[in-house]
Order: C-alpha cells, then sequence, then structure tokens
C-alpha cells in the first residue's frame, strides 16, 4: 500500500481531530457543540478557537514536529476557550479566573493553560526538574546501587537490588511522614503496538504493586502513519516514576534475552511457550519484590519501635490521596476490565518462575528516554 501523501494526511489529520475532540467531551462529561476543524501554517501560535464561526485551528507545524499527546493538550486549551464562550457566554475571557475553571473541567495541567500558548514557553515550563531536592538525592543514591546490581557476583547484586528497594521505600515513608512528598508526574510509555500483550500487563502490575506508581492504559494517534497505538502511562511523585520506568525497560529487555538463553529446554507451539516463560518469570521476580517488600515494612517498623501500629507515613503511602487526585484529574472516567484468560504451557511457566526468582535490577537499559537515562547514568 502506497504511503498517504500530504494531502490526505491532512485530511485524515482533520477527521482525528474530531475524534479527539468528542473523546475528550465523553471523558469530561462536558456538552459542546462540535467545531469546525481547520490546520493553519502559524509556526509560534499553536491553535486558537474563532467563536464567531466556531472554528478551532490547530498548527500544521505541531503536528509535523511533536508527538500527538501535545497536539491534545493545545486541542483542551482552545476547547476552554469554547466553554467559556458556549457555556460560559463570556467570549472575551481570555485566560482569567473562568478560563482556568474550564481547563479545570478538561484535566489540562501547568503549563498547557498559560496565556501564551507558544511552545518555547511550553517547553521551558516542562523541561523543569519537579523533583525535590530530597527527591533527587534518592535517586543518587539508587542509580549507585542498581549499578552494583550489575554485578556478576549474584549474592553482591542481590544484596544491591534489596538495599534499593528499601531506599525508595523508606523516602517515601519518611517524606509521607514528614508531609514533603513530591509533585506528582505523568510519563508515556509508546511500546508503538496496537495491542499490550499479557506479559506486558503483568510488567504494569509489578510497577503498580512494587514502586508506587498507577499505570493507565490508554492509546495515542501517530500521524505520520495515521495508526492509533496502545500507551502505558505511570503516574506519581516526580521521583518514583523515573524508578518505575527503569523497572519497566529492563524487564522488557531480560525477557528476550532469557528466553533466547533458555528457549532449547522448551516444546510446543514457539509462542505459547515464549509467553508461558515470560509469565513465569514475570510472576518468581514478583515473588521475588513482595518478599523484599515484606522486608522493607517490618525493618521500617523495627525502626520506629512501633512494630504493632502503623506509622503515619505507611498509612500516606497507602492513601496517597494526592496521587488518587491527580490520577482523577488526568483520566476522569477509567474502567476497570477484567483480564482475558491466557493460554500457558506448565513446564515453561515454571521454569520461568525458577529463573525469575533470581532476577535483579540492574543498568543495562538502552531506552533513549531522558529521565531512564538519567536515573542509571
Amino acid at each position: 500500500m502506497a504511503a498517504p501523501t500530504m494531502n490526505n494526511l491532512s485530511r485524515l489529520w482533520l477527521d482525528q481531530l474530531g475524534r479527539e475532540f468528542y473523546n475528550i467531551c465523553s471523558q469530561h462529561k462536558i456538552d459542546l457543540s462540535p467545531p469546525i476543524f481547520e490546520l493553519s501554517e502559524a509556526k509560534k501560535q499553536l491553535g486558537c478557537w474563532l467563536p464567531e464561526v466556531k472554528t478551532i485551528r490547530i498548527s500544521h507545524d505541531l503536528i509535523l514536529s511533536h508527538s500527538w499527546d501535545v497536539v491534545i493538550m493545545i486541542i483542551k486549551h482552545e476547547m476552554a476557550h469554547q466553554i467559556c464562550s458556549e457555556l460560559f457566554f463570556l467570549p472575551a475571557e481570555g485566560h482569567g479566573k473562568m478560563f482556568q475553571k474550564a481547563c479545570l473541567m478538561l484535566g489540562l495541567p501547568y503549563p498547557y493553560n498559560l496565556s501564551s500558548g507558544d511552545l518555547p514557553e511550553v517547553t521551558a515550563e516542562l523541561s523543569k526538574d519537579p523533583q525535590t531536592e530530597a527527591g533527587r538525592k534518592i535517586i543518587t543514591r539508587i542509580s549507585k546501587l542498581l549499578a552494583l546490581a550489575g554485578s556478576t557476583n549474584e549474592h553482591e547484586a542481590a544484596l544491591a537490588m534489596q538495599r534499593a528497594t528499601e531506599l525508595l521505600h523508606r523516602h517515601n515513608l519518611d517524606m509521607a511522614a514528614l508531609e514533603e512528598l513530591s509533585p506528582c508526574v505523568r510519563l508515556i510509555i509508546k511500546p508503538g503496538k496496537k495491542q499490550i500483550p499479557s506479559y506486558r500487563r503483568t510488567i504494569c502490575a509489578i510497577l503498580r504493586d512494587y514502586f508506587f506508581v498507577k499505570v493507565v492504559y490508554s492509546y495515542l494517534y501517530d500521524p505520520e502513519t495515521d495508526n492509533t497505538y496502545k500507551t502505558i502511562e505511570l503516574l506519581g511523585r516526580a521521583e518514583n516514576v523515573p524508578v518505575a520506568e527503569h523497572c519497566y525497560y529492563f524487564l522488557e529487555q531480560q525477557l528476550p534475552q532469557l528466553w533466547q538463553k533458555n528457549r532449547h529446554k522448551h516444546q510446543g507451539n514457539t509462542r505459547t511457550a515464549k509467553n508461558s516463560y515470560y509469565l513465569g518469570l514475570l510472576h518468581g521476580f514478583s515473588e521475588k519484590m513482595a518478599h523484599q517488600t515484606r522486608q522493607n515494612k517490618e525493618n521500617s517498623r523495627i525502626r520506629r519501635n512501633n512494630i504493632q501500629n502503623e506509622t503515619p507515613g505507611e498509612l500516606a503511602i497507602r492513601e496517597d490521596r494526592e496521587l488518587q487526585d491527580f490520577v482523577g484529574f488526568h483520566f476522569p472516567s477509567l474502567v476497570t476490565l477484567s483480564r482475558a484468560k491466557v493460554r500457558i504451557y506448565d513446564d515453561s511457566y515454571s521454569k520461568g518462575v525458577d529463573t525469575g526468582r533470581k532476577m535483579v535490577l540492574h543498568r543495562t537499559v538502552t531506552e533513549k528516554n531522558g529521565s531512564a537515562q538519567r536515573l542509571i547514568e
């Protein structure tokens, strides 16, 4: 099939902008009349709302130069202006109090609610480090320990991994007790696939259970291919998200490497055997993480001489209301889906469990994402 021409792509983009508008209204339960979408040739003005002709213009250059998640934020910015016009009856509101109220209704975060709307200003704000000083220090300490966890000495590696997870738990505990938690951040992982396989969902469950993050499955449009792909979004505190991201890419790399090393031991359908082995590996690794988590909690209780009663920090970690509100702000209409049954081979699965119990996190991460690289340098 021939690649679509630029004219065809422009038409497809306009169709997708209309679908995004409908999805935003549906997710945030807002009743707006569909506008006319136009593509503009503007280089600096990312978008604009023209109330007299009920039109939203989006920069052609924005779509070509930036990820679609940025495009969605600009659509929301212009929809906030539309809310001021059509729901608040304030066509000249600008970016005042009622505009900010409209941004909240749409889940539009800072800095996309700024008055300028110019990309350099937005980019400059996004590049600011949201981590606290304590958060930067703990990531530095954990990165050094994860470097040690790459040791060929299995005992030394296991001790380093245990110490790293203990530090992360203690940091979250201390910051919660002192009410000095870092701000919540959101990171999008883009596997570039139309489906999220069972092993990848299991990786996400490990991140959710042991790395203090919330995981949301979403989607993102690719304007170059006119395809929509599944995404994995990590939401959590500014120091927890990069640690969870590191774990994600570590496991993504380890699974195929271990399979290539051990595939000769497995019989039957290769795809089913590989998937069974992957799930077994992750189950074994999860068992190890669960054991470490229990140890971390016990150590923190002993350290506080409060073995029987839950500490304020532990309670705050378990009931991180601010993080829950942060997730609700970005995803107000989340739906929990039950997982489909997956066919597995018992032998491949059990062999994977045995190997997974021996896995440790280390610094072998090739993903070029900035936050992941900073974590392991």
